[in-house]
Formats: C-alpha cells, sequence, structure tokens
C-alpha cells in the first residue's frame, strides 16, 4: 500500500471468521509460534548486522516450535517501493547472492514476514513493518520500531 507521502506499508494479518467455537488449540500455538519467531527477528534487527543474522534468528524459533522452515527470506527493505532493495533479510542460499550478507542501518525499514500452514485450518500469515534503532528494543506493534 502507498501512503500519502508516498511510502509504502507492508503487512499481513491473519482473520478467522467466527463460528460461534472457540479457536482450536493449534491454531492458537501456530500463530504463537510465528509471532515468536518474529520477534526473535526483531531482536536480532539491530544497526550492524547482516541480513542473514536476522533471517537466523527468527527460522532458529519456529523450528525450535516444531514447525518446518519456511521457504523464503524473513523480510525486506521497505520505502518508496514495497521491495525497496538494499539487504535482504533472508538465509545464506544461492538464489539470494550477496544480498543477504549486507548490514541493516538505522532508521531503515524492514518487513518481518512468516507463516505456517496448520492442516484441516488454513494458513497463519504475519507481517510487520520495523524501522531500525540502536538500543534497546520498543514495543511489538505494526508500524513499532525495534
Amino acid at each position: 500500500m502507498r501512503l500519502s507521502h508516498g511510502y509504502c506499508s507492508d503487512i499481513q494479518r491473519t482473520y478467522r471468521l467466527p463460528d460461534g467455537n472457540p479457536v482450536p488449540e493449534e491454531v492458537q500455538v501456530a500463530f504463537r509460534a510465528c509471532w515468536q519467531a518474529i520477534q526473535a527477528g526483531a531482536d536480532a534487527l539491530r544497526p550492524g548486522t547482516p541480513g542473514h543474522a536476522v533471517d537466523a534468528a527468527a527460522r532458529a524459533a519456529l523450528v525450535a516450535a516444531g514447525y518446518p522452515e519456511y521457504q523464503h527470506a524473513l523480510g525486506h527493505g521497505l520505502g518508496r517501493a514495497t521491495h525497496d532493495g538494499g539487504t535482504l533479510l533472508g538465509p545464506r542460499w544461492p538464489r539470494y547472492g550477496q544480498t543477504v550478507e549486507g548490514p541493516v542501518r538505522e532508521n531503515e525499514v524492514y518487513t518481518l514476514e512468516l507463516g505456517v500452514l496448520v492442516p484441516g485450518h488454513g494458513f497463519i500469515g504475519l507481517e510487520e513493518d520495523v524501522v531500525v534503532r540502536a538500543g534497546p528494543r520498543s514495543g511489538s506493534r505494526s508500524g513499532r520500531t525495534t
């Protein structure tokens, strides 16, 4: 989505249509695992950290929760284009080349996005837009600084 000042937003949310039943436990567990993996990536997103290290933190958290590795990068730069180039927050896979080796820089904006398939229930997908800041991470909301 392009905002009025010319910059883009790129978020993803998961919704469940109410059916009168409680949210199944396996859906709640998957949602928490995705959220905790995104938080692990946000914790690693500090000035000077290479993109592959940010991805590795989130990937390890999701796998430790019992889910398979996602088959894409954790995130990308966000600016006047939705995929604004620069450092990619992804694994050291050949298809990403050197884009994951660069450091993230203070005040850059990145997406942190991943999800898992919950058999019989669908896909849990979450994506946050974050601003890289030095110092302690603050908050856990979309559009927040990290």
